[in-house]
């Protein structure tokens, strides 16, 4: 009998273990885990990766857990939040909210630029992009460097940054990225979360590589897209796969560069794609959701992608419900996601990692973190866009550490390596009713720093009908000081037509050459004050037409005084903010000028939005209230945006009186480019003497225009009509002629 009982354990035994080895999703949670660990494998696609969004939402409403995460680019973002305790709809609304326009640009806010960047973002079209080193030209390693991608990510992984392997997150995580240099997949497992992320999605050419431990890294693509064998050499047993990427483009569409360099790129990402999926096996899970149109740069179709991958989910919702545990084992596993700080820390110490040749005292005093408080993450990200305004750095960015018990921040800065010397280019040209054609080319090399203060060298150069040469140079007196000091060289050729019923009748062309002296201070990011003296020397010359000024030589000193603002949020097309000169000058014979004369300006220009509708107003009021100017120093007015119906520049005088105002709308975007349309009403005119400044002598004038915001630059095409019977058709391209 004993004998037969124990035979009877032991085929009961045998049966049980042979069940469960053919039924392995079969195990269930029961206060302890004994189910098959599962591993969630998410590919990369740009914004098609929303989808990973709605099948996490799935997987958690099916009551199946996930063990391991591993992801590649748009799949590493996405796994990794996940895996940092944020809930599926914490990374929906974040991914929702993005401005992915903005944070595909390292331009810092533009508000947030120095005053002398605010200068040069008018002038120049091509700004510091370009380096000049050792006697090459040189350009940084990605189109952009991914500063705000990168901040954004330390923002939202901010309470696990104290974590720095990755198998102590709420769920064991990897990122996958490539090594440029090796050609091989890199597994991230420990570091910065926020930083293995982002050089997961370092899309070679597009974002610049990341630098991890020596090795240079850019997205995992192009080597491992869809990491199914990372997630098993976690201790995955069953692998839930998502594959997003972009399927390969037929041949008809293959019409353009662009598609040719996306389709090679498409095919390097295919194959590693393809290997990884002839491993799966039958207990392995893979989703493909069906994504449509939605491109890899769709990011504004975020919602969508998250209901498709929602869709795909449960169309294959059998396959995931043998996965599924009990409701207390997933509570259980839900709650162990809960152990994710939610609240900010408070900061002990601040610490400076300054990999540059600016002093760390001109940084410290952009920084306004506070002891003892909770860091203040949106001021810290205003902070680092001033140091990063400074133009002077290739990478600005944040840690929060702890340090023998004591919590602070660490703020990295690294200066570009392909400056210090910087090459600026720039364009502008005009046509009008009149048959005038004017071509400006510009260029320019900037300096910056030429030491700890931050000083400033620049020269630049006009070529075309007014050519004009600068040599410019600013020095900070002190440490962080608002205070410096300007030398200035220059050159000027401008030519000064006398308009008579719409005709020339005369044109003066005047030279100028000499120097400057001021001192001044910056006031913050907002404005500039400069005083100083002036000295040149030159002459006037008739080129075509009958002789209305003196000719020969003519001799300039003065003592002069400016206030330049600048809030505006977009030099080309602004929504907000004002722009504005106020200065006064006066022209000594004791500096060895031909005549004494002072004169006045004022000069606003201000917006304000709404939607996609834009508010515009001006004044400008420009004024010789004592002697008589001479004719390089008159007023010049007309064109589109200043009196239109009148060509460029074709009344000129010793005051100038005008008033604007403006609307203008954004109505998409034509051949990819924004577009812009509007108009403006405006008063004004030119007097030759202030006291025969009358409203009865202004005239009323009137433009329409249609704008696109190209890589070139602002371009108009409009049409103005003022009173009297004067209108006149314009092209403008380059910066505005406000």
């Amino acid at each position: 009998m004993k004998t037969t009982i124990t035979a009877i354990i032991c085929l009961l035994s045998l049966v049980t273990t042979a069940l469960a080895a053919q039924a392995p999703s079969a195990k269930r949670l029961s206060g302890e885990r004994s189910h098959p660990k599962i591993g969630l494998v998410l590919s990369g696609g740009g914004a098609r990766g929303a989808a990973h969004i709605g099948i996490l939402k799935e997987l958690e409403r099916l009551r199946v857990p996930v063990d391991y995460i591993a992801g590649t680019s748009m799949g590493a973002i996405i796994g990794g939040l996940y895996a940092s305790g944020m809930s599926t709809d914490e990374i929906e609304k974040a991914l929702v909210e993005i401005d992915w326009d903005d944070i595909f640009s390292d331009r810092a806010p533009r508000e947030k630029l120095s005053t002398n960047r605010k200068f040069d973002d008018a002038f120049f079209l091509i700004n510091k992009n370009v380096g000049f080193k050792d006697g090459k030209l040189q350009l940084g390693r990605g189109l952009i460097q991914g500063r705000k991608m990168y901040l954004k990510l330390k923002d939202l992984t901010l309470p696990v940054s104290g974590v720095t392997d990755f198998d102590q997150l709420s769920i064991p995580f990897r990122a996958v990225a490539s090594d440029i240099a090796t050609g091989e997949p890199a597994v991230l497992a420990s570091g910065d979360l926020a930083a293995a992320i982002r050089a997961s999605m370092s899309i070679p050419g597009f974002f610049a590589p990341m630098e991890i431990d020596g090795r240079l890294l850019v997205d995992g693509g192009v080597t491992n897209n869809l990491p199914v064998d990372v997630v098993r050499q976690m201790g995955a047993d069953v692998s839930i796969v998502v594959d997003i990427s972009t399927p390969l483009a037929p041949k008809e569409a293959l019409a353009s560069v662009f598609s040719i360099v996306l389709q090679l790129t498409g095919i390097m990402t295919r194959g590693n794609t393809e290997a990884q999926l002839a491993t799966l096996s039958d207990n392995d899970v893979l989703l493909v959701p069906d994504l449509g149109s939605i491109t890899t740069g769709d990011f504004t179709k975020a919602a969508e992608g998250v209901e498709m991958g929602v869709t795909a989910a449960r169309v294959n919702q059998a396959a995931l419900q043998r996965l599924a545990v009990s409701e207390t084992a997933f509570a259980h596993h839900m709650a162990a996601r809960e152990t994710r700080e939610r609240g900010l820390p408070i900061i002990d110490f601040v610490r400076l990692n300054n990999d540059s040749s600016v002093a760390d005292e001109v940084i410290r005093s952009l920084l306004r973190v506070e002891i003892g408080e909770p860091l203040d993450t949106p001021q810290l990200e205003e902070d680092l866009a001033a140091i990063y305004g400074l133009d002077v750095f290739d990478n600005v960015s944040y840690s929060a550490v702890k340090d023998d018990g004591r919590t602070g921040v660490v703020i990295s800065v690294q200066e570009r390596p392909w400056g210090p010397n910087y090459l600026q280019f720039g364009l502008q040209f005009s046509s009008d009713a009149a048959d005038q054609n004017r071509l400006a080319l510009r260029f320019g090399v900037l300096r910056v720093p030429i030491n700890r203060l931050n000083g400033e060298l620049q020269f630049i150069a006009e070529l075309g009908d007014e050519p004009t040469f600068v040599a410019d140079l600013y020095q900070p007196v002190g440490v962080g000081s608002p205070y410096f000091v300007r030398p200035r060289l220059f050159f000027t050729r401008r030519l000064f037509n006398t308009f008579e019923e719409g005709q020339i009748i005369a044109q003066n062309r005047v030279r100028d050459a000499g120097g400057s002296l001021a001192v001044g201070r910056d006031f913050g990011t907002w404005g500039q004050f400069e005083a100083g003296v002036s000295r040149s020397a030159g002459d006037v010359d008739l080129r075509i037409g009958v002789e209305t000024v003196p000719q020969g030589d003519v001799d300039s000193g003065e003592w002069f005084a400016r206030l330049r603002f600048d809030t505006l949020d977009n030099a080309n097309f602004p929504r907000s903010g004002v722009l504005g000169t106020l200065g006064i000058r006066r022209s000594s014979t004791s500096l060895g000028a031909d005549t004494d004369f002072d004169q006045a300006t004022l000069d606003m220009y201000g917006t304000g939005s709404w939607g996609k509708n834009t508010l515009l107003w001006g004044a400008r009021y420009f004024t010789t209230y004592n002697g008589e100017a001479p004719i390089q120093s008159r007023f010049r007015l007309g064109g589109l945006f200043d009196l239109p119906g009148f060509v460029d520049d074709s009344l000129n005088g010793e005051n100038v009186v005008l008033l604007r105002a403006g609307y203008m709308r954004a109505f998409g975007r034509v051949a990819s480019i924004p577009a812009y349309w509007g108009g403006t009403l405006q008063q004004g005119n030119v007097f030759e003497n202030k006291d025969d400044i009358e409203f009865d002598a202004t005239l009323t004038a009137a433009s329409v225009f249609f704008g696109l915001d190209t890589i070139l630059g602002p371009f108009y095409a409009g049409y103005g009509v003022a009173e009297g019977g004067q209108d006149s058709v314009y092209l403008l391209l380059g910066t505005q002629f406000r």
